[in-house]
């Protein structure tokens, strides 16, 4: 092979005799068998994070029962009952004084009961377990409702939204919903 220069710029002249096609057919199936098996391996990747996700989602979101006593387990499954029925999850401004009064408890009461069945969960952290599941069935369900809006529905500024998804999985909204 030779180089000529035409006007300042290296031009390659390839003759047929000077191209082995054997090693050029060699080196691009070479290249498509890569090509292959790195697809594969993604794959793979993919779903075992799509995997772990869901894995994390339900030990993480999902507030856990523990054995109480049954008069503790049914207030608070009247609790949870009241909160997902009346979607008081989405109130923004939902605080513990409002929602303990809502459920004729004292505010005491209502923490004791949370806490003594989410395994130490506060008010706090419990409403926005429930707030972060809820936005996890909408970002999957909804692909048209933008994360904004499915902040908005489930009480929380976009903001506070992306800060949760981080603090729990590692990801944003966004990210959580294309896998």
């Amino acid at each position: 092979m030779g180089v000529s220069q035409i006007s300042g710029y290296g031009f390659l002249h390839i003759s047929a005799k000077s191209v082995n096609f054997a090693k050029i057919f060699v080196s691009i199936s070479l290249y498509k068998r890569i090509f292959i098996v790195m697809r594969q391996v993604i794959k793979k990747n993919v779903e075992a994070l799509v995997e772990m996700i869901d894995k994390m989602r339900s030990s993480i979101v999902k507030p856990v029962l523990k054995p109480q006593d049954e008069d503790t387990k049914n207030e608070y499954l009247r609790i949870m009952t009241a909160v997902i029925e009346e979607k008081l999850y989405a109130d923004v401004q939902m605080d513990r004084d409002t929602f303990a009064s809502r459920m004729k408890l004292s505010r005491h009461s209502l923490n004791k009961i949370i806490s003594s069945n989410t395994n130490g969960l506060s008010f706090p952290q419990w409403i926005n377990r429930i707030r972060i599941d809820r936005a996890c069935d909408l970002l999957k369900n909804s692909p048209n409702k933008s994360v904004v809006k499915i902040a908005g529905e489930v009480g929380l500024t976009p903001d506070n939204l992306r800060r949760l998804f981080r603090q729990y999985f590692g990801i944003s909204p966004s990210e959580y919903r294309n896998t």
